[in-house]
């Protein structure tokens, strides 16, 4: 059957413009998917700021409707989207040709070249499919543009255009203002509809996010993932119906599970590879404190499972397009933005498979050489970077908008490099780019001077025992403050937590706990700059 509607190009010396005009023909297929309007209205939205967005300067463009109108449509779309994800397999079971992008984290800028680039008169009249590999909010400045985007485009293109599930598609990543500011999606949620409206939007969205899928296989010869190969999928007798099986929503992630280590891990650096850090199936610990996985592992999940290669996002790659672990791992990144100081310039990329063949696509930029060695995690800011400081017992589950924390308006003071399990009530949690699953990392937490030996006795202890007890539970105040009384106590006095009344809130005790957040925080700096970082070459 002819579709119902002619594709009509305008060129135009800014480029092009796409318009449907109907065929005028009786035997068409009709396009009445349920949703196809809201996912419209919401495209002429959006697409103004995606055509502003391919200029350099571009800094954020305002949707320029009403935002009541734009709440009621987001909701109806992601609500749409839900559904059709929600009948998807876990596993996606995509044919070649297929266009696969990594990361997009808020970014218009890349996302408008690839629009222009890859399917510049639409999805629909492009050929092949298009598979993306999570990731699509958080860091950068766009995340309502870019959700509203993607689930329109799911809803009008429902058999070519492919999502699966990453790390910040939890509401315990993007929901973690304390951590992402500006850039957490929550955050840019209350911004443009307000604290309830926001919290609403903000919501519908994650319930898309609990039924995209896990994973993917391009022509059964490359699995798509957006992490990495989980544990369970590399022990005898196991079976891709382990993904097949997961429950659809999803709606929480837990550090251990399967899908964890799908969503979380990265492959071990060079030198965890030559040193003696991996187990038999070749899988450590990475520089997020989580599962990573080798070469040993990869030709280990490939053997057992019928596949030629591994596609991932996940880890900011400088040249857009990462290859390691013997050419069989690709890494894949489409953002260009918000991973790296800002002396490194970096670009994005996507990768075409057509037909056993994989074609990378890298944005060029000016006197830079783009090559295919990975960039691994320890060096851009997805692993400088960790959660906040852990608050004071007394601030457990007050981690969301309009807390305590941010009453006081404690120093917003830069990450440290310690894990931190959060309180499973606490409600933005602090499972960042280092993902708390209360796994320590190489450096354990910094004390105060008073108590340096006691904290140190507790390091070494963690330095001979990686998998001592205490590091897969929550940490006591011990753990984290030491031997010196913990800042619940100088916030509140010795008498225990403030609820209402419960304490003293005087401007010494801020002082104090203040004091102390910058005493714990210089001594982690110290620590976190004679770390060496490992290099880019395999």
């Amino acid at each position: 059957l002819f579709s119902s509607n002619i594709t009509t190009v305008h060129s135009t010396a800014s480029g092009m413009t796409i318009e449907h005009v109907s065929t005028g023909l009786k035997n068409v297929a009709v396009l009445d998917q349920p949703g196809r309007k809201d996912a419209l209205r919401l495209l002429a939205m959006t697409e103004p700021m995606l055509d502003a967005a391919a200029e350099a300067s571009y800094e954020q463009m305002p949707f320029n409707v009403d935002v009541h109108v734009l709440k009621r449509t987001i909701i109806a779309v992601a609500q749409q989207a839900s559904r059709i994800c929600s009948r998807e397999p876990r596993l996606l079971e995509v044919p070649s040709p297929v266009y696969v992008l990594g990361d997009i984290h808020a970014n218009l800028y890349d996302l408008e070249f690839f629009r222009k680039t890859i399917w510049p008169a639409g999805p629909e009249v492009t050929a092949g499919d298009f598979l993306f590999l999570g990731d699509f909010v958080d860091r950068g400045k766009d995340s309502i543009a870019v959700v509203a985007y993607i689930m329109s485009m799911k809803i009008l293109n429902p058999d070519k255009w492919w999502m699966i599930r990453g790390n910040h598609e939890t509401r315990e990543v993007n929901g973690n203002v304390e951590h992402y500011g500006d850039g957490s999606f929550l955050a840019q949620s209350i911004s443009v509809f307000g604290e309830s409206d926001g919290y609403a939007v903000w919501e519908s969205v994650n319930q898309f996010f609990d039924t995209l899928p896990l994973a993917a296989a391009i022509d059964d010869t490359i699995f798509c993932v957006h992490g990495g190969i989980p544990r369970a999928l590399c022990r005898p007798g196991s079976s891709l119906d382990l993904i097949r099986q997961m429950p659809c929503p999803l709606r929480c992630v837990q550090a251990g599970e399967t899908v964890y280590d799908m969503l979380w891990s990265d492959p071990s650096s060079p030198e965890q590879e030559m040193g003696n850090q991996l187990d038999a199936s070749g899988f450590g610990q990475s520089a997020r404190g989580c599962t990573c996985f080798s070469e040993r592992s990869i030709a280990l999940f490939l053997e057992m499972h019928g596949f030629k290669h591994v596609f991932r996002g996940h880890e900011a790659q400088q040249s857009g397009i990462g290859v390691s672990k013997n050419s069989q791992l690709t890494t894949i990144f489409s953002t260009s933005k918000d991973h790296f100081s800002g002396d490194i310039t970096s670009t994005c990329g996507c990768v075409l498979v057509d037909h056993g063949t994989i074609h990378p696509i890298v944005r060029a930029l000016p006197a830079v050489h783009v090559g295919v060695k990975p960039t691994y995690a320890a060096q851009s800011i997805e692993a400088t970077e960790a959660p906040p400081l852990p608050p004071p017992p007394a601030y457990a589950g007050l981690t969301g908008i309009g807390s305590t924390q941010r009453q006081l308006q404690l120093p917003k003071l830069p990450p440290y490099r310690e894990p931190y399990e959060a309180s499973p009530h606490a409600g933005g949690g602090y499972g960042a780019e280092r993902p708390s699953h209360g796994s320590h990392g190489a450096h354990g937490a910094a004390p105060h001077p008073s108590s340096s030996s006691s904290a140190q006795q507790h390091q070494q202890q963690q330095q001979q025992h990686p998998h001592h007890p205490s590091s897969s539970q929550h940490p006591s105040s011990a753990h984290l403050f030491g031997e010196r009384q913990a800042p619940s106590a100088m916030l509140y006095g010795s008498g225990g937590a403030g609820g209402a009344g419960g304490g003293n809130d005087s401007e010494a005790s801020r002082q104090g706990v203040n004091s102390w957040l910058e005493e714990a925080y210089n001594m982690r700096l110290r620590s976190n700059l004679a770390r060496p970082v490992p290099g880019v070459g395999e």
